[in-house]
């Protein structure tokens, strides 16, 4: 990890620590995350990390901000290069655009790579941008490609300003498209996802909506609802509470959970008076099953040692390295202080390499499909003995 200004000695000062705390002289692969301070270089980022490896493995993305075992980087310039020498697996990396509005877009772009990459159920790390592309869009096409890849990632992006975002592959540097770093040939490696907030009362059934407009909730106008909640939380009005409270949507409505990765959080988008409902950022079906909900250090840090703990589980010894991709709310704008995830993570599962970012969403693959994440954590494991 490196905290420096200059991208030029940024990417040297982390390179060179991955190199030396690992003791390899070479590397199969890279995985570079940067803040937006660096986008501007990312060029030049790019190509040091290929002459300096003598790899053209390289993948990675610009994120609000990054993270690794060493700490959180927000706010900051900060870099976090991870580089591994591993012989057993088939590795792809790569980041597509689309040039020309008539040529083939970047979903079928990815679908094809990895259609040619193939294997079964191979793992993906996955970093789109955030801007210029409908989430929903990458979901519908990775669910149907044919080898079945396991999907992880979060929202390539910037710090708003300038709606750009920066994508690594072996094809070199995009802006704006969508990249990625696979693998074939993984023993066992493991994923969670990490809820930040806390619901409040009992699931409600939507009984009428219009669209994204949600009217009555148990048969009550979602309006009345959503007010007697926020009273109860004592925000100062209704426009407060619009800001803060969200809506969690679980995944299996017949059985509805509201932690981990059973469940989706959407905020609010707009509330319609006249007619007493309230817009969220989410289609919804008469029949579904929500519950408010509002961001709390308290239940997050409940949330993440249940994830781990589960995780933890799946194997006595810790992994090889791990991958945590987290909501830009997270961090310290929800806990107000730095590294509570990965001070978290590492006191329940030890010590080993940990490398990620801080992205506009998550997405993770769960038994239901590949899913869209907001205010949550996705971490995955790999174990390579």
């Amino acid at each position: 990890m490196s905290r420096l200004h200059d991208s030029g000695e940024a990417v040297h000062e982390a390179l060179n620590q991955a190199f030396q705390s690992s003791g390899l002289e070479n590397a199969d692969w890279l995985l570079v995350f940067f803040t937006p301070q660096h986008i501007a270089q990312s060029t030049e980022i790019y190509e040091t990390l290929r002459v300096k490896s003598g790899s053209e493995c390289i993948a990675g993305c610009s994120g609000l901000g990054v993270l690794s075992g060493m700490g959180e980087i927000f706010n900051d310039p900060g870099m976090v290069v991870m580089l591994g020498q591993t012989p057993g697996l088939e590795i792809i990396a790569t980041c597509k655009y689309q040039e020309l509005q008539d040529s083939a877009g970047v979903n079928q772009q990815l679908k094809e790579e990895l259609e040619r990459f193939g294997g079964q159920n191979p793992l993906f790390l996955f970093f789109p941008d955030v801007y210029q592309h409908q989430p929903y869009n990458f979901i519908n096409t990775l669910n149907y490609v044919q080898s079945g890849p396991m999907v992880y990632g979060a929202g390539s992006c910037d710090d708003g300003s300038d709606r750009i975002s920066v994508q690594f592959g072996s094809e070199g540097v995009v802006a704006n498209g969508a990249g990625g770093l696979g693998f074939k040939g993984i023993p066992q490696y493991v994923a969670g996802v990490t809820q930040s907030c806390k619901t409040i009362g009992d699931p409600m059934f939507v009984t009428d909506f219009e669209d994204d407009l949600v009217l009555t909730l148990d048969g009550t106008p979602a309006l009345e609802v959503f007010s007697k909640v926020a009273a109860e939380l004592e925000f100062d009005d209704i426009e407060a509470a619009a800001r803060q409270l969200l809506i969690s949507f679980p995944l299996d409505p017949e059985e509805p959970k509201f932690e981990g990765e059973f469940s989706m959080v959407r905020h609010l988008i707009g509330i319609d008076v006249a007619r007493q409902g309230i817009r969220v950022s989410q289609i919804v079906e008469r029949g579904t099953v929500v519950s408010f909900a509002y961001r709390s250090a308290v239940s997050a840090r409940d949330d993440m040692n249940a994830m781990l703990e589960r995780m933890k589980k799946e194997s006595e010894s810790p992994p090889s390295f791990g991958i945590y991709f987290n909501c830009a709310a997270r961090g310290e704008a929800l806990y107000g202080k730095t590294d509570v995830d990965i001070q978290m993570i590492h006191e329940q599962l030890g010590d080993f390499p940990l490398a990620g970012m801080f992205g506009g969403y998550e997405m993770a693959k769960v038994p239901g499909g590949l899913q869209l994440y907001t205010y949550t954590g996705v971490l995955v494991l790999v174990y390579l003995e």
